[in-house]
């Protein structure tokens, strides 16, 4: 092995990533338990779900963290696609690891 590819060896398979996704709603009052249904239904295939939770943040606004396990690969198309659900104000990674 020379120094140009030394820092490629052993990435001929891709890994998986751990990502814990941050959705706010657009209202406050809004149902989180119709929102993660709504969100889990628009998961593509190569992401597997691992768990939810609300997180309060102020007056009564709720956040719902989504944890997904998928390939190591751009999350753009898995932020673009929740972002698209009905009542989601705004996605956004909020911890990723590789696994």
């Amino acid at each position: 092995m020379n120094a140009l590819n030394a820092g490629l060896w052993g990435r001929d398979k891709m890994g998986e990533v751990s990502m814990t996704i941050r959705i706010m709603p657009d209202d406050a009052g809004m149902d989180m338990e119709k929102l993660k249904e709504s969100v889990v239904k628009v998961l593509p295939d190569y992401a597997k779900l691992v768990g939810t939770e609300e997180k309060p943040i102020a007056f009564g606004l709720k956040a719902l963290l989504v944890k997904i396990i998928m390939p190591d690969q751009s999350p753009d198309e898995l932020i673009d696609k929740i972002s698209t659900v009905e009542h989601v104000e705004n996605a956004e990674i909020q911890d990723l690891s590789l696994i």
